[in-house]
């Protein structure tokens, strides 16, 4: 068996990081923003999602396989990217040149949001063990008072622009990389829709913190309260 290259184990590399940025990252914040959005529908319905997804068997296990594991993998890879990686906007400053550019810093942004978020509302969550339905209430009330403070309205709209940006552009250039989209009508045609995906993901960020910030409303376990 022939051996593997350097640069053939590092095409590998950006492949598998590629489409490990559309499966299974992007779909959970696609999935992620969707339920959080349900907030502006109403209290309790946001509340019950919050339940159904908190009562998983081995929600733990399953968060760290298909969630924390791939997102540090990504984000390790991302790092390698961006500090190997030449960035010559200066001298080239083309549009893809500058999404490029973009995509990098909006990827350190994400990482850090990240461990932001998770280090207000997972990790308090299980070091006060508010698992199965009290999981709710306690993660509502952290997101209520987060919201009260023009600091935390920035720091997730920030957040939630750099992550939506990172997966829409990524998107188009998962496609380029993999040979989805060929021909320069075909890219600019997917370029305008995956924009459009962004600002949609967006949108419901957008709206989730704006509920969270007009209408703070505390509940009650639904289930053994």
């Amino acid at each position: 068996m022939a051996k593997i290259t350097q640069d053939q184990a590092h095409f590998l590399l950006l492949k598998v990081n590629s489409l490990m940025g559309l499966v299974p990252i992007g779909v959970f914040l696609a999935f992620h923003l969707g339920i959080n959005a349900l907030r502006t529908v109403g209290p309790l319905q946001y509340q019950l999602s919050i339940d159904l997804i908190n009562n998983l068997p081995f929600l733990l296990g399953i968060e760290v396989v298909f969630i924390y594991a791939p997102l540090l993998l990504h984000s390790m890879v991302g790092f390698y990217i961006y500090f190997s990686g030449k960035r010559n906007v200066r001298h080239y400053g083309y549009p893809r040149n500058w999404l490029y550019t973009l995509q990098r810093i909006s990827g350190v942004i994400v990482f850090a949001f990240l461990i932001y978020h998770m280090g207000t509302t997972v990790a308090p969550k299980l070091f006060y063990g508010k698992d199965l339905f009290l999981a709710a209430p306690f993660l509502i009330d952290v997101l209520n008072a987060e919201f009260q403070t023009w600091t935390g309205r920035i720091i997730y709209l920030i957040g939630i622009t750099s992550a939506t940006f990172h997966f829409a552009n990524g998107l188009w250039g998962f496609c380029i990389s993999w040979g989805i989209i060929i021909g320069q009508t075909a890219q600019r045609n997917a370029s305008i829709v995956f924009a459009m995906v962004g600002l949609a993901l967006t949108g419901l960020g957008f709206a989730t913190v704006l509920e969270f910030s007009l209408h703070p409303v505390s509940v009650t376990p639904t289930v053994g309260g």
